[in-house]
């Protein structure tokens, strides 16, 4: 028996696993959310896969290697046929490139950089859309909750009427307007269900799941939350001249166009590199005829004359020595550079414009949101104190309806105005906190779980 029983237990585990994820706390569904998101991990794999790629680059500071063979075979009318092999050993050696290798590895650092830290708020972002999300969710059952608790106190509001109006002690036009009331009840608990349905779709959206896959959610909205942007403007001012990802890429903008300027206002100076060849010939193996060659060569990428000299020194054979000089230009080539050092500093002025411009509009909006957020934090304390004094109100019009002093109706839209009252104070703390996120991102912070912590108790966070 005992057997039969291990085996059910085993059985019920493995064909009823859902069993396990039934709900979501906030903790769970960042994890699983994190899960989803292939996205985050391909974009960190393709970063440290430019960064390999960035430290190959100076492979070319290194010498270069270049084996080559050759084989020829002539045939000679009247006379003996040749052949004729090769083999060759070409080491090249770059000595100046007026900067041009350095400023690109610079360059592709500081862009790996920006991307890893794009990335990072890419993750934080995320975690922050699942945060809001879920608290839609939240914010939406908590809305239909305090509806259908308002349906109800309504609902027997109507009973009472109908017995009195039985009784002759209300007319048909006032029961009329409770029944009137108790039907827009049931109309705006209908719209309500109706957004909760496109919030779970929304968010299952954002966890990349199905929506009949995502599960109860634990928690609620915390009704004292108060927000979590408690510093002074002037320290996220400071925050956002640090690690706004908008305010780094232009930055970025700014130095590639400085070290182009600085490259291009160097375009009269030649690329300098050093190239030694040895090679042994002959018509047939072994080879025993040994050459030896060392070169000079200058690369002038001028406008409109782009030229190179070469220069070196050598032997051909034991008995044989040469000094060789070449040069070539051409002609108008590379005719659209004329005018580049003046574009360059075009270029770069305006990137510094611009720099200057998002400083100080990034301040200006910084300092509005910062202000709006305060604004919202204070409207929210003064519905919360309104909502205490309407409970109060609420309690002596049920005592004045009781005693005959108040009609009934008035009594009930009291109670209804109570509820509204309740969503708007949910629906604050929804609008603080999605603020709250969308000021988070403008200054490139994030603490998405700490604030998801004091955001939905029971998180699990």
């Amino acid at each position: 028996m005992n057997r039969w029983i291990s085996f059910l237990y085993i059985f019920t585990a493995i064909s009823f696993p859902i069993a396990a994820s039934e709900s979501f706390t906030l903790r769970i569904a960042i994890e699983k959310g994190l899960e989803n998101n292939i996205s985050l991990d391909l974009a960190k794999q393709e970063n440290r896969i430019g960064i390999k790629n960035m430290r190959m680059k100076y492979r070319k500071y290194f010498p270069t290697l270049n084996l080559g063979y050759s084989s020829t075979d002539t045939v000679t009318y009247y006379a003996d046929d040749s052949h004729s092999r090769q083999l060759s050993a070409t080491l090249t050696q770059l000595i100046y490139d007026r900067g041009v290798l350095r400023s690109s590895i610079h360059l592709e650092k500081e862009r790996l950089m920006l991307e890893a830290r794009q990335n990072d708020l890419n993750r934080s972002g995320f975690i922050f859309s699942v945060i809001d999300g879920y608290k839609n969710v939240l914010e939406l059952e908590k809305e239909l909750e305090i509806s259908k608790q308002a349906r109800n106190a309504v609902s027997q509001q109507v009973e009472i009427g109908h017995l009195e109006r039985n009784l002759g002690e209300i007319t048909q036009f006032d029961f009329l307007e409770l029944e009137l009331a108790l039907a827009d009840m049931d109309i705006q608990i209908t719209q309500i269900s109706q957004k909760l349905d496109e919030a779970r779709s929304a968010f299952a959206s954002v966890m990349n799941m199905r929506s009949c896959d995502i599960p109860m959610l634990l928690g609620e909205l915390n009704y004292l939350y108060s927000g979590f942007v408690n510093e002074s403007s002037d320290y996220y001012v400071s925050q956002a001249m640090q690690n706004s990802i908008v305010l780094k890429e232009i930055e970025f903008a700014e130095h590639k166009a400085q070290a182009d300027y600085a490259l291009l206002k160097k375009k009269y100076i030649p690329d300098i590199s050093l190239s030694c060849t040895a090679a042994v010939a002959g018509e047939s193996y072994p080879l025993t005829e040994k050459s030896f060659s060392i070169f000079l060569n200058l690369d002038f990428d001028t406008p409109a004359l782009p030229s190179s000299i070469s220069a070196g020194i050598g032997k051909n054979s034991d008995e044989q020595r040469f000094r060789k000089i070449t040069a070539d230009s051409d002609v108008m080539g590379n005719s659209e550079a004329l005018y580049s050092s003046q574009s360059g500093k075009v270029v770069m002025e305006r990137t510094r414009w611009n720099l200057d411009k998002y400083r100080r509009e990034c301040q200006e909006e910084i300092e509005g949101q910062h202000k709006a957020i305060l604004v919202l934090k204070e409207n929210l304390e003064a519905a919360r104190r309104r909502i205490e004094l309407e409970q109060k109100k609420v309690e002596i019009e049920e005592l004045k309806v009781q005693l005959g002093e108040e009609k009934r109706i008035d009594y009930v839209e009291s109670q209804i105005a109570l509820a509204q009252n309740r969503i708007k104070v949910f629906q604050t703390i929804s609008q603080l906190y999605s603020m709250e996120i969308a000021f988070m991102n403008l200054c490139g912070m994030g603490e998405p779980s700490s604030s998801g912590r004091h955001l939905i108790e029971g998180s699990g966070l």
